[in-house]
């Protein structure tokens, strides 16, 4: 008697399967990327536009002084709103992710 080699596939899977499957690549190739491209344009607009005011008001400084403590409390916002927009973004990703059960 001869044997055969049969190879078995598993049966395709169920269409919830397939839904959550979907549901969960959509989140993290689509969803995802996408809020965090937004929020970091809507982020990198305002700091530059903090930038920008920042500039203007170092042009009317009236002594070195005036531009150090300008400069100072400059550093110290933008070190301040990076702070915010990690966790800002980090909630984003936290929000794409929960998508996916939805």
């Amino acid at each position: 008697m001869v044997s055969e080699n049969v190879t078995h596939f598993p049966p395709p899977p169920p269409a919830d399967a397939l839904k959550a499957g979907i549901g969960f690549w959509r989140a993290f190739a689509i969803d995802m990327p996408l809020r965090i491209a937004a929020e970091t344009m809507r982020f990198a607009s305002r700091r530059l536009q903090a930038r920008a005011d920042h500039v203007a008001a170092l042009a009317g400084c009236g002594s070195l002084k005036d531009a150090f403590e300008l400069q100072a409390t400059f550093v110290t916002e933008s070190l301040a709103a990076y702070q915010a927009e990690a966790t800002t973004l980090s909630h984003e990703v936290t929000r794409a992710a929960s998508l996916k059960a939805a």
